[in-house]
């Protein structure tokens, strides 16, 4: 039982917090908007997701975006665990102060369903700064950046989670866009319950996320996205790997 409650827990451990990518926020007036689908597996678990997602840069430099992710099942062993509903929703601001360098700072709003994430609501929290280069046929993003939470209804707060991510686009032809990346997740601190320390320290408790894509531009107005990333690390993902798989549809506007 205490491994089944474990596989569930490692599974709602989600990529929700990533930003909508390394790279230069769009000219003013310009946005996108996708829909996609990710099914999360570890070990005997996987929870398939729906998205929707969109950002606009309201301004020069200034990039406003959203995502609503909807949980369609969690299924554990063959078994549906009833686990489905809307998640918690992310709302992403970056602002470009240097052509190579953007903040950002994303809000993950409590919204979730109580089936899905319990009766806990805490607030998230990811902000950092991104460097991006463009080197002929490799065009580099990268990010460095810091998540946490409040404290819910339960009054308890994980450790803080820092994150470096790396990637290189290749500019292979005007149609085609591979690309390779790989994000570095490491915890700071114990968790706490009521503002005191619970437990023991989880500092340096690191993983690594290694993935790989490929970007198909249909028409200079519709794309398709289509991505895999795989976790390492027990201490940071748990014993068995988590492998996520991604597809996504999106229009230039």
């Amino acid at each position: 039982m205490l491994k089944k409650i474990a596989l569930v827990a490692a599974l709602a451990a989600t990529a929700s917090f990533a930003t909508w990518n390394y790279f230069p926020v769009q000219e003013a007036g310009k946005g996108q908007a996708e829909i996609g689908v990710t099914d999360k597996m570890q070990d005997k678990a996987n929870r398939l997701a729906l998205f929707a997602q969109a950002r606009y840069t309201i301004i020069q430099n200034f990039e406003l975006g959203v995502k609503v992710p909807f949980v369609l099942f969690t299924h554990l062993d063959g078994h549906d665990l009833k686990q489905d509903g809307l998640d918690n929703i992310p709302v992403m601001l970056r602002y470009q102060f240097m052509p190579i360098m953007n903040a950002f700072l994303d809000v993950t709003v409590p919204t979730c369903n109580e089936d899905l994430c319990g009766k806990d609501d805490p607030f998230g929290l990811h902000f950092g700064v991104q460097y991006s280069q463009n080197f002929g046929f490799v065009n580099f993003g990268s990010e460095l950046g810091l998540k946490l939470e409040t404290a819910g209804d339960d009054k308890t707060t994980p450790p803080w989670d820092m994150n470096l991510g790396l990637e290189g686009d290749f500019a292979v032809s005007e149609m085609f866009t591979p690309y390779v990346g790989v994000d570095f997740d490491m915890l700071i601190g114990k968790y706490t319950h009521d503002g005191d320390n619970v437990g023991e320290s989880h500092t340096g408790d690191f993983g690594v996320a290694p993935y790989l894509g490929l970007g198909i531009a249909i028409n200079p107005m519709f794309y398709v996205d289509l991505n895999a990333k795989f976790g390492f690390g027990e201490d940071y993902y748990g014993k068995k790997m988590p492998i996520w798989l991604t597809a996504k549809f999106g229009i230039n506007f």
